[in-house]
């Protein structure tokens, strides 16, 4: 991932730090892990990696006091959702990489509705905010552009459409494309019902 030299749509860097000390880099996580539930087939999170004045990537690591506010999932479950609505469901995992630790943090799509924020972190949290990646290039923001919230509104639909599939099926509804009459069939069925009167 850091061959690449640059995030990816799926994949949000932060630096390193400690998530109860440093506050702010734990908001500017959770507003990643919001977008990236917001995305098709989720994305990655990645704690420990710098930036130089140039912009190129730095594999800096946490420290084991800073690797210890992040690795316990129910601790970081538990805060995350304070800022998350509904919850986001993620995987977290600490992976070495030339003997320093890293966090990553597997977030999966959201399962029913979009996931906005519930609570404000001044200038980096907005409560009522809807946060995808933007298209122009690999970055999390407020919905920017009509192509996203597009893009968020037909996996949305698509997801609501199979529950409802699902539902129906389930109450005993036979939903099938091979059962679907065209208008032609249609309309000779009924010019037949007719005839039969």
């Amino acid at each position: 991932m850091l061959a690449y030299g640059r995030e990816q749509t799926g994949i949000e860097f932060k630096g390193p730090g400690s998530r109860i000390v440093n506050k702010q880099l734990f908001a500017k996580a959770v507003r990643a892990m919001l977008s990236m539930a917001n995305r098709r087939n989720g994305g990655m999170v990645i704690v420990g990696i710098d930036e130089d004045v140039n912009g190129r990537l730095l594999p800096t690591g946490l420290s084991e006091s800073d690797l210890a506010t992040w690795n316990i999932y129910d601790d970081l479950a538990d805060a995350v959702a304070r800022y998350a609505d509904p919850y986001v469901k993620f995987d977290l995992e600490t992976l070495k990489y030339d003997g320093k630790a890293f966090v990553v943090i597997q977030v999966s799509e959201f399962d029913d509705i979009p996931i906005l924020c519930k609570k404000d972190y001044p200038d980096v949290l907005r409560e009522g905010a809807c946060y995808v990646r933007t298209r122009r290039k690999p970055e999390t923001a407020e919905v920017p552009t009509q192509s996203e919230m597009r893009d968020l509104l037909e996996l949305a639909t698509i997801k609501a459409l199979r529950k409802y599939v699902s539902v129906a099926r389930a109450a005993g509804f036979e939903i099938s494309e091979a059962t679907k009459k065209s208008d032609d069939q249609l309309f000779k069925q009924q010019l037949s019902d007719l005839l039969e009167e």
